[in-house]
């Protein structure tokens, strides 16, 4: 047990990696409250021996001691309750802030490791289930302390009494901790299966509208019913083990006081002790029962908290350990010359681009176009440095793409994609996690053409968006997505299918867009739409992880018989 609360006790603080005064006063007052109390039964029975003995005067000097004490241990308990709140409001922050900021380093490969139901339920109820670590370990090993300084009193009255005790205890520790690691076991289990149905109701929630067309809520309840089941599995034989140790455990203690009460009588018969000393060790055996009661309760919340903790931990060092593709280079001052040179890329050993080469210069819209398969989205994910490339190089304006350092980097490349993301924010707190000036705000959205749009909402700007905007035309998000991106001041655009599902009108007005924007930007774009590979400065034409050919429209059409069937077919 000491081992692993040890253990427990580092991983925890190299979470919560700061000093506080109040967890400081905390464990110093809690110490002495604990061992002010075990006075208790010193008093409680030198009030009982003067009044047997007529010696009122005394005894009620004893009894405002106890009073004393009663009244110091209140104190003392408000004191480290208080202490303890502070410490944890500050610790919640800090280890949210951790977890959230190790998400963002996470690559694409992500849900594959870690459920999405994990994260969510870990950056909620595991934060909080984490709160009284600390407090655990403290009580722990105060009660610890308590424990040997009970011993300490049986064996200065008797040492056959003390060595009882002990093994009484010891006993009752062995049957404890085997219910206690049983219960963490199925506890992890539970949580297991918590997280599958929490996962699993937030793809509902993302794909309610196809359910509902496809009628397949009564399959999903299927496989929600499955891990509920588990659930239920888990949850029970979790509490079986704590009920276990709480009632059937618990009657080695119980019938160790009563096989002690048998000693003592025979003792108080025989003359060996006074009555005084019996009422004493009863009291301090309750003492010690109480104590040994509380360790083990401290050990199973111990136990289960971390459960909590290591899940935690498993996120964040999963951010944190993520390949860092990041330079050190600050230069700013960038044109926006895209190159990509001899590059390969594997994905589990399966090569999805294979020694690709072209340019996307500055001042125009240069267009990735193949089939789905051939790599397009590679291309992307390989330019915003989620994944490292097998050989070749990648860079813009003559640097390679992992010598820019993180903040500079992010600053002049980023993304609109087919299905963007809206928060469920008003229009101007969604721009504003860009840029808060109203002014730029404005001026992006005039630009791409939604501010009219924008202004004729009874709220303007203020207006409220549903989550991913789900309260505005398919077309609409698309622009506002665009204005968000101009509001960053990239050099560099990368537009992912931004005319996809969009009714021509709309379609046409981003064209013209991109046309615009290019004026001081290089847009590079994936897209299958015809007006828009007819629009592009330069295609790149993908075909099977190769480069089967570059040039215009015009051209291609011509002269290359996989183009014109892709675009034939488009």
């Amino acid at each position: 047990m000491f081992k692993r609360v040890i253990k427990i006790t580092k991983d925890y603080f190299s979470l919560v990696r700061f000093k506080n005064k109040y967890l400081i006063t905390f464990i110093i007052v809690d110490l002495i409250n604990v061992l002010v109390s075990l006075l208790v039964p010193y008093y409680i029975s030198l009030i009982v021996e003067n009044v047997t003995n007529s010696l009122y005067p005394i005894a009620f000097l004893f009894v405002m001691m106890l009073a004393l004490t009663y009244l110091f241990n209140k104190v003392c308990s408000y004191c480290t309750n208080w202490c303890y709140a502070h410490f944890f409001k500050e610790a919640y922050v800090e280890v949210h802030r951790t977890l959230v900021n190790s998400i963002y380093n996470f690559d694409e490969e992500y849900s594959k490791k870690i459920p999405t139901g994990k994260i969510i339920n870990s950056s909620n109820t595991d934060i909080i289930n984490i709160a009284e670590i600390p407090s655990f370990i403290i009580e722990l090993t105060v009660e610890l302390i308590k424990l040997f300084v009970i011993y300490l009193v049986f064996i200065r009255q008797s040492i056959f009494v003390a060595l009882y005790v002990m093994i009484v205890d010891v006993i009752y520790y062995y049957f404890a901790r085997r219910c206690n690691s049983k219960n963490t076991f199925y506890l992890k289990k539970q949580r297991t299966y918590a997280d599958k149905i929490t996962g699993m109701l937030s793809q509902i929630l993302t794909g309610l509208k196809d359910i509902k067309s496809f009628g397949i809520g009564d399959k999903l309840n299927n496989k929600l019913d499955g891990y509920r089941k588990r659930w239920q599995e888990s949850y029970f034989l979790k509490r079986k083990y704590y009920f276990t140790r709480k009632t059937l455990v618990g009657l080695i203690i119980d019938f160790g006081k009563i096989t002690l009460y048998v000693i003592m009588i025979f003792f108080l018969m025989k003359g060996e002790i006074q009555l005084s000393i019996f009422l004493l060790l009863i009291s301090y055996y309750d003492k010690a029962k109480e104590s040994i009661h509380t360790i083990m309760g401290f050990d199973v919340s111990i136990m289960e908290e971390s459960v909590s903790l290591y899940r935690i931990r498993e996120i964040i060092h999963y951010g944190n350990h993520t390949e860092k593709l990041d330079g050190m280079n600050q230069n700013d001052d960038i044109i926006g010359l895209v190159e990509f040179k001899n590059v390969s890329f594997k994905y589990n050993q399966v090569p999805i681009l294979k020694n690709i080469s072209f340019v996307a210069k500055p001042n125009q819209i240069t267009t990735i176009v193949g089939k789905t398969g051939t790599g397009k989205t590679t291309v992307f994910n390989l330019l915003l440095r989620m994944y490292k490339v097998g050989s070749g190089k990648i860079s813009i304006d003559h640097l390679n793409i992992y010598e820019y350092s993180k903040d500079v980097y992010y600053r002049n490349i980023s993304i609109v994609n087919q299905k963007t993301f809206i928060f469920n924010m008003s229009i101007s707190a969604n721009l504003s996690l860009i840029d808060a000036n109203k002014k730029r705000q404005i001026d992006a959205c005039k630009r791409v053409g939604i501010h009219d749009f924008i202004m004729s909402l009874p709220d303007g700007y203020n207006t409220i968006l549903k989550e991913d905007a789900t309260n505005i035309s398919g077309g609409q998000k698309q622009l506002l997505s665009i204005a968000r991106a101009l509001l960053t001041t990239s050099e560099i655009i990368l537009l992912d299918e931004v005319t996809s599902s969009l009714d021509p009108n709309t379609t046409n007005k981003i064209i013209n867009l991109l046309d615009d924007l290019k004026s001081d930007h290089t847009l590079i774009v994936i897209t299958h739409n015809k007006d828009l590979m007819k629009a592009s400065d330069t295609l790149v034409v993908l075909h099977k992880g190769k480069i089967e050919c570059i040039g215009r429209h015009q051209d291609l059409i011509k002269n290359n018989a996989i183009y014109r069937e892709l675009h034939l077919n488009h």
